[in-house]
Parts: structure tokens; C-alpha cells; sequence
């Protein structure tokens, strides 16, 4: 009788690329296709590349104080005048995006924004890397009004927050790049090495955006439903409508879905004075700033998320020093810790908005507001224990947790807006959110800079420059004043989850009055109508 041979184990290379293929079938199913999945990795890369400058600045920061012979203060500069010169180009770019091709818009920003990296790279004093910075802050504020339109149009509004969350991990693979590539180039070779090598993947970016993505449909036509196998464009949204009239359950007019059909069922009416009469596209400027500003909700999420950035970009400016100085540790280490505080922001920004899209399927329509309003008023319950504590073994994993709270409001607010804007205006609303958030982003870095200043020379430090320790007690301190704004943003959203649900309703009123208009012009699209509840008396 013959001995059964044991089975054979495969190999360490079998084994992973065993692993490999099935982590990839897995991502597949949860993202819905590789049409989808094509998507939201070129999304998430737009990302990438503007979080890995803006990571790129804080952890070249001790290199640039060496070689320009510059303050925090002036560190705080450099972070901030980009931010501040998109904040200026933010609405202009809007109004862009509401009317032209999206697709091309984005790809020529990046190709200027790798131009504007090469000359940050090549810059020979301070007073000129400034107007590089300047040059390039005003080319990255394409990225938010045409990512959130584009997003809007191209996928269900019953999973945005999931997708959004997919979206925002470039940001924080961004971050993870510039602190950790350029921050060791910088180390190694220079700062301009840190700079200039971002510019390679930029132009190759742009490229991949022209070829693979197509112009979608404004208003929903073009949603890429799970499981779907091609982009559809424009002209091909159009034509499928008029092949079949009654669209099925991703058709026109269903962009507010999950949303709308939440509070509706719970008897929440549009605001009568907010429907729009008119054609949000051919309103002036002035009138759809104006609007925007007077939905409640929106105002609300544009500040908190404002103070949430001008917390983190302090945060992505002056952490590396922070953790250097305060626990006398090596650029390669303080860079490691602040890669495993970006592992924790990762599992926040993707828990966050499945966790909201969950609980409004659940029957609670302002989900993805509160989700937010918990997580920032909890940063500063664990984020001030980390920056406390002397030891760093307390500190790391609380760190973690931390970048993960921080981070998760992201997608579910993300979402929100969307919910509660008519999708003609998605680019100019991203537009006025992005200008008040970029300067927020932008004064961030110079408040931090100058608060540490003044409590180092206050507690006996002069200046930043001179002493490590008293560096880093004055960073330590200034970023728990910092926690303050961050409460405020999530006591603001608390109560903004009272307004939401209407504005809500508000919106997809807007779209129904919206499209009965167009029905004047176009009687073939009255098929695809949907039916809505009247603005309340």
C-alpha cells in the first residue's frame, strides 16, 4: 500500500502572491468593479501629490531653517502662502468648473502644478521659493471643486461617504510620502531633491487623467453603479436616456437618494425661500456665492472643516520638530512616528463614512454630520494626553488614535455637502468651501509659528532657533491652545444637525423645479422626472 505523500506548501513567493490576488478581489468587491476602482485610485492621487507638498514642507522644515537661515515664523510662511493663493483662485475656479470640461481642467492643473514643484526645487533664496509657492498654491485649487463635482456625478449618492473615505486616502498617503520620502531626502541629499522629485509622478498623473477618464454627465446620468463596465460620458448618458425614458434605480434625478428618501420619510420639507427658480447655471457670481452662504448646513460644515484644517495644517508644519525637540529624537524616527499616526488617520477616514452611509440607512438622516461633530470633539481628549505625556510610549499610540479622529469627519462632511446642494452649483459651493478652508490652511502654519515663538521667548527661550528644549515646550504648548477650534467645530456641527435634514429636501426640491423647467424646453425629458414633495407654505 502506497505512503501519501504530504501535501506541499507553496512557496514564501506563492503564499504572496496568493495573498496579493486576493486582497485585490477583495478591494475589487468593496469598491465595485475595476471601472470604479480606476476612478477613485486617479481621485485619490490628486490627493496624494498635493498632501505629499504640503507633508513635504513640515518635514523639510529643520533643513530650510538651516539652509535659508529662516524662523518658524517664516517656516510658517512658506506652508501658508500656497494655501492662501488658492483660497484666491478657489472660486474663479469654481465657476470653471461648473461650465467647462472637468476632466481636461484637472489634468493641465497638475501639469502646472509639477512645474510650479520643479521651480520650488530650483528656487536660490527664501524670498523666491515664496513665489514659487505662490505660483503653485494657485494651481492646486483646481483639485477640490473638480474632484467634488466629478465625484457627485460619477457615483451614488447612497454611497458617497464610503467613496469619499477611498478618495481620502490618497490625502493620507500623501502625507505618509512627504513625510517620510522627502523628509529622508531632504536629510540625505537637500531639500530641493525633496521638492523636485514630486514633479515626475505629477506629470505622469495628468497624463493618466486625459487618457482614462471621460467627461461624465452633470447630474447623475453618468453614475458608475457596482459592477458597471465602462465610463459613461456625456453624450453616451444622453443618448441611453433617450433609448430608454424610465431610467432604472441609478437614473436621472435620483442624485439625493439615500438622503432625500431619509428625510422625507421622516416628514422633513423643503425650505420654500432656498428653492431655486432659476437656472443655477447662468447665475451671476455674486448671487450663487450668496446662495450658497444662505444654506444653513453648508455654512456650518465650511467652518468646522475650516478650523479642522487650520489645526492640521499647524499639525503637517511643525509635528516633525515637535516630536524631535520634545523627545530629542533623529529625523528618521520622528518621521517613523508620524507615519504610524497616519496608519490610524487611514482606518479613520475609511471607518467614518461607511459608518455614516450605515446609520442613515438606518433611518438617521443627519448621520453624517454627527459622525463628524463626535470625532472633532474627541481630538482633543486624546490628542492633548499625547502631547502632555513625557513618555513616548504614551504618546505614540495616542498620536494614532488621534490622526485617526482627525481625519474622519472627512468623507461623511464631504458627502453632506453634496446632499445639500444642487449639483449645478457643486463646483461653485466647492469653491467658496475650499477659499475658506484654503485660508484657514494657510493662516494655520503662521499662527503655530508665531504662538510658538512667543511662548519660547515668554518662557525664557528667545528664539526658536536657539534652544531645542525650550523649542519644543512652546510647540507643545501652542498646539493644546490649537485644541480649542476643534471643539468649537464640533460643538458647531452638533447643531447643525437640526438644519440639515430640511436642507436636504431643499435640494432635491430645487432640482425638481429645476428639471420641470427643462421639461418646457424638452418634453421627452418629463419621463425621467421624479416626483418630490412641494416646498412647505
Amino acid at each position: 500500500m502506497a505512503l501519501s505523500s504530504p501535501t506541499a506548501r507553496p512557496s514564501p513567493v506563492q503564499a504572496t502572491r496568493a495573498a496579493a490576488a486576493a486582497a485585490f478581489r477583495s478591494v475589487d468587491r468593496d469598491v465595485g468593479g475595476a471601472v470604479r476602482l480606476r476612478v477613485i485610485a486617479l481621485f485619490a492621487c490628486v490627493l496624494m501629490l498635493n498632501s505629499a507638498d504640503a507633508g513635504t514642507v513640515g518635514a523639510v522644515a529643520p533643513e530650510l531653517e538651516r539652509s535659508l537661515h529662516i524662523s518658524n515664523t517664516e517656516l510658517g510662511l512658506i506652508a501658508g502662502v500656497a494655501a492662501l493663493a488658492g483660497a484666491v483662485a478657489t472660486f474663479p475656479v469654481g465657476v470653471l468648473t461648473d461650465r467647462v470640461h472637468r476632466v481636461h481642467l484637472l489634468a493641465g492643473s497638475i501639469v502646472l502644478w509639477s512645474a510650479a514643484m520643479l521651480a520650488s526645487a530650483f528656487a536660490p533664496s527664501f524670498s523666491v521659493l515664496v513665489l514659487t509657492r505662490v505660483a503653485l498654491g494657485a494651481v492646486t485649487a483646481t483639485g477640490g471643486p473638480t474632484l467634488a463635482s466629478l465625484t457627485g456625478d460619477f457615483f451614488p449618492a447612497g454611497e458617497r461617504a464610503k467613496v469619499w473615505g477611498m478618495i481620502l486616502t490618497g490625502e493620507l498617503l500623501g502625507q505618509g510620502i512627504g513625510v517620510g520620502v522627502s523628509g529622508n531626502l531632504a536629510s540625505v541629499l537637500s531639500w530641493r531633491y525633496a521638492f523636485g522629485w514630486l514633479a515626475l509622478p505629477g506629470f505622469v498623473l495628468a497624463a493618466a487623467i486625459w487618457k482614462l477618464l471621460v467627461e461624465p454627465a452633470r447630474g447623475g446620468q453618468s453614475r458608475l453603479q457596482p459592477g458597471a463596465q465602462q465610463q459613461l460620458g456625456a453624450k453616451d448618458a444622453q443618448r441611453d436616456a433617450a433609448r430608454a425614458p424610465q431610467l432604472p434605480d441609478g437614473g436621472a434625478g435620483q442624485e439625493q437618494e439615500l438622503a432625500h428618501a431619509v428625510v422625507s420619510n421622516q416628514g422633513h420639507q423643503p425650505h420654500e425661500r432656498l428653492v431655486l427658480t432659476e437656472d443655477p447655471v447662468r447665475m451671476p457670481p455674486w448671487r450663487a456665492i450668496k446662495y450658497v452662504l444662505s444654506v444653513r448646513t453648508n455654512v456650518v460644515i465650511v467652518i468646522a472643516s475650516s478650523l479642522a484644517y487650520l489645526f492640521l495644517a499647524g499639525l503637517q508644519t511643525f509635528a516633525v520638530e515637535l516630536i524631535r525637540s520634545r523627545y530629542h529624537l533623529g529625523q528618521p524616527t520622528a518621521s517613523a512616528i508620524l507615519v504610524l499616526a497616519g496608519v490610524g488617520a487611514f482606518v479613520g477616514v475609511v471607518t467614518a463614512g461607511r459608518l455614516a452611509d450605515r446609520l442613515m440607512r438606518n433611518g438617521r438622516p443627519s448621520a453624517r454630520v454627527v459622525v463628524g461633530a463626535v470625532c472633532y470633539l474627541a481630538v482633543p481628549l486624546v490628542f492633548g494626553p499625547a502631547v502632555l505625556s513625557p513618555w513616548l510610549i504614551v504618546t505614540v499610540p495616542l498620536l494614532v488614535v488621534s490622526g485617526g479622529l482627525l481625519t474622519a469627519p472627512g468623507a461623511p462632511l464631504n458627502a453632506a455637502r453634496l446632499d445639500i446642494m444642487h449639483p449645478r452649483l457643486w463646483g461653485r459651493a466647492e469653491g467658496v468651501r475650499t477659499f475658506l478652508q484654503m485660508l484657514a490652511f494657510a493662516l494655520g502654519p503662521l499662527i503655530f509659528g508665531t504662538v510658538s515663538q512667543l511662548l519660547a521667548g515668554h518662557q525664557g527661550g528667545g528664539s526658536t532657533n536657539g534652544d531645542a528644549g525650550a523649542n519644543g515646550t512652546a510647540l507643545a504648548d501652542t498646539f493644546l491652545i490649537m485644541l480649542v477650534p476643534l471643539a468649537i467645530a464640533g460643538v458647531s456641527l452638533l447643531w447643525a444637525r437640526r438644519s440639515y435634514p430640511c436642507d436636504v429636501a431643499t435640494a432635491v426640491a430645487s432640482m425638481q423645479r429645476n428639471r420641470e423647467s427643462e421639461q418646457l424646453d424638452d418634453p421627452e425629458l418629463g419621463s425621467n422626472a421624479l416626483t418630490l414633495p412641494q416646498p412647505r407654505e
